[in-house]
């Protein structure tokens, strides 16, 4: 698995791009990148774009659990859009654990697009 962070200047969120196969410690190294560059700039929106990720059920232990995502150095505050290219046949378990989701500023997403316009409404 391999990863780039940056900072949108125009649209002020931190993105990851993320690809390969999930991997649990390299999740929580990009999510500590991600977190201490957003809060250096007074930032608290992130768009994690995992289209070119190989995923499996984990990603949405890895998203959702609120103690995980403190552990990373995300607040309670922050705006977390995620992107998931999710196969046809996966959209009930998909819905669901978005209705599990512990945070209300966290989203899964289809598109970047749809994700980049949540991130900055949320102004």
């Amino acid at each position: 698995m391999e990863y780039v962070i940056d900072y949108n200047t125009d649209k002020k969120f931190v993105s990851v791009k993320v690809k390969g196969k999930l991997n649990f410690k390299l999740v929580e190294q990009y999510s500590v990148e991600a977190a201490k560059l957003a809060h250096s700039k007074s930032c608290h929106k992130f768009l994690i774009d995992h289209t070119e990720t190989k995923l499996d059920e984990g990603i949405y232990k890895l998203h959702t659990d609120g103690a995980a995502l403190e552990k990373f150095g995300f607040k309670s505050n922050d705006r977390i859009a995620i992107v998931i290219l999710r196969a046809k046949d996966s959209s009930h378990f998909f819905d669901k654990k978005v209705f599990d989701v512990k945070w209300s500023n966290f989203k899964y997403f289809d598109t970047v697009k749809e994700a980049i316009d949540w991130i900055v409404s949320g102004d």
